[in-house]
């Protein structure tokens, strides 16, 4: 879950209230420089790598005081154990001197150290990474570890898997497909079950739920020939970059072109000018009520196809056009002027025009049949299915999940570090939910799901919900215990995402998370308040090849559970 900074920014300026830490490691043995300082020249050594790693922890961590007093972690004592054990290891980067049996005998060593290290640590976002020595002059190869690698997980079902299996079990239904920068393809499904239509059912692969948002500007507006941005046909002719084009031939095709690609811009707007005021009547609608109404939908898709036309100028096409253009680097200049004059002027806002008017045709559905008759009262029942969901974008909190929230309520704590002590912490800062702008108008019985596929945001998610009182419960495993912050830590004293190129990275959460109930749920996960056991491997296969007669448990116990209230 990245960013959380953005949510919690109060956390800044708390006072310190825990000791600072009295090391009884000499300061002389680890090196005070920041990871990010370091090249690769600087660690020479296995004893080196340990260091910077153990230093690095012990700054940044935010769960030793947890870890201590639950698990009796001393770190000081991993360092006294464990520094000796590196130090004995002499073939880091020193392949000259030793054959490929010495050089693997040390990296399986350093493999079993670290894994032993690291396997205890409670936070489950956590991941250091190394790259070490695996045999005479070849690169040093990256090797990762992670806080509970040793544990078997829990069986869950693949999201794309369920998806095939619940489409069929669903009525007058959504699914949209989104690609979102960094996460690829966010797939959010849901409707009405079939066999229970006063129960409605939604799930998404990832919390990017905010790639659905409709986003509209007040007011759309087509440029008008006067307009003094818009470029013509006589600034193409007069262009330096196209009179800079000696042969003749190939003058005239890159005027061609533009003029070509202009000429249909033109045309698009003219076309589009008739339904613009109908279609900004819509919007001013959609702006104080969030309803998609089927007028609204019949607009859009009136519009649409002179909309489509539009030319996608915008850097990917920019940069598609000059990938064609390799052929002939004389045309070149002309078409890096010509789109970077296009994106200057009245033309870039129609292409924003053409992706809002794409988002209202392909997120119209979602607000039409989930978000739109949620906030009328309409779903009386409700299962959000977070079951295989790694988590996403903080940002949900506001979009989607406290459209679910009636009260204003404190449902968790966060804190991160305040020094480089390692109990130097900040105080817990609770978090509270509020209520969205168009929220259900009053609670409904909710049932979450969960597994240990569910994480992060998926997880504050459940606490969140279930902070609003006994009518939203989970149902399913216990999630997957992964609710520290993310974030930059250049914006907290803490956390890190600090790397040696070649050497080491580091990516680490930079606040710690309690729950309401004040129990730090790090590497233990949610209690669902109905637990139903894993599923075994052959329902694992089952689902994916038999989806039309496959049974999904957790399901029934929430359909049971629903169908009491």
């Amino acid at each position: 879950m990245k960013n959380l900074n953005q949510y919690l920014v109060l956390i800044l300026g708390l006072f310190l209230t825990i000791g600072i830490l009295n090391s009884c490691v000499k300061e002389d043995e680890v090196s005070i420089t920041e990871p990010s300082r370091y090249t690769q020249s600087d660690v020479k050594s296995y004893g080196d790598l340990f260091k910077v790693f153990w230093t690095v922890m012990d700054r940044n961590y935010n769960y030793f005081y947890e870890q201590k007093r639950q698990d009796g972690l001393d770190w000081n004592a991993v360092y006294k154990e464990y520094y000796p054990k590196f130090l004995a290891l002499k073939t880091y980067n020193k392949d000259t001197q030793f054959n490929d049996q010495d050089i693997q005998e040390d990296r399986k060593k350093a493999i079993q150290y670290f894994t032993d290290i690291i396997d205890p640590i409670i936070d489950r976002h956590f991941t250091f990474s190394v790259f070490l020595p695996s045999s005479k002059g070849s690169a040093n190869t990256q090797v990762s570890f992670n806080g509970g690698m040793k544990t078997k997980k829990n069986n869950i079902y693949d999201f794309y898997d369920k998806r095939v299996y619940m489409l069929d079990k669903l009525q007058n239904g959504y699914d949209t497909n989104t690609n979102v920068p960094g996460l690829g393809a966010f797939i959010l499904m849901g409707g009405a079950l079939k066999s229970n239509p006063d129960i409605h059912y939604i799930s998404f692969n990832a919390f990017a739920v905010v790639a659905s948002q409709i986003n509209l500007q007040d007011k759309y507006a087509i440029p008008t020939p006067d307009d003094k941005s818009l470029l013509t046909i006589a600034e193409i002719d007069a262009s330096k970059e196209l009179n800079m084009i000696k042969d003749l031939s190939e003058r005239e095709k890159g005027r061609a072109e533009v003029v070509g690609i202009l000429k249909q811009y033109q045309a698009s707007l003219i076309s589009v000018a008739p339904e613009i005021n109908n279609f900004n009547d819509q919007v001013s609608i959609f702006k104080t009520t969030e309803v998609v109404s089927d007028t609204f939908l019949n607009v859009t898709n009136k519009i649409y196809p002179n909309v489509e036309k539009l030319v996608d100028i915008d850097p990917a096409s920019f940069l598609n056009v000059l990938k064609v253009a390799l052929a002939d680097p004389s045309r070149r200049p002309l078409l890096v002027w010509f789109f970077t004059r296009m994106n200057a002027g009245a033309y870039a806002s129609m292409y924003k025009f053409r992706v809002d008017v794409e988002k209202i045709l392909v997120n119209g559905p979602f607000y039409q049949k989930f978000l739109n008759p949620l906030h009328k009262g309409n779903i009386k029942k409700l299962i959000i299915d977070l079951r295989g969901n790694g988590g996403g974008a903080v940002i949900d909190f506001r979009f989607f999940v406290e459209r679910f929230v009636t009260k204003n309520t404190v449902w968790g704590y966060q804190r991160t570090k305040q020094g480089n002590g390692r109990f130097n912490y900040t105080p817990w800062v609770p978090m509270q939910a509020k209520p969205h702008q168009f929220a259900l108008p009053a609670n409904i019985p909710i049932v979450i799901l969960t597994d240990k596929g569910s994480v992060s945001m998926s997880e504050m998610s459940t606490m969140m919900l279930k902070s609003q009182g006994p009518q939203v419960i989970s149902i399913g495993d216990f999630s997957y215990g992964g609710t520290a912050g993310l974030g930059n830590s250049d914006d907290f004293n803490s956390g890190s995402r600090d790397f040696i190129p070649d050497v080491m990275s580091f990516y680490m959460p930079l606040m710690a998370t309690k729950d309401i109930n004040g129990n730090v749920i790090e590497g233990i996960g949610v209690k669902p308040d109905i637990y139903v056991t894993p599923p075994t491997d052959a329902e694992v296969e089952a689902l994916r090849s038999s989806p039309s007669t496959f049974t999904d448990r957790v399901m029934v116990e929430a359909v049971k559970y629903l169908s009491s209230k």
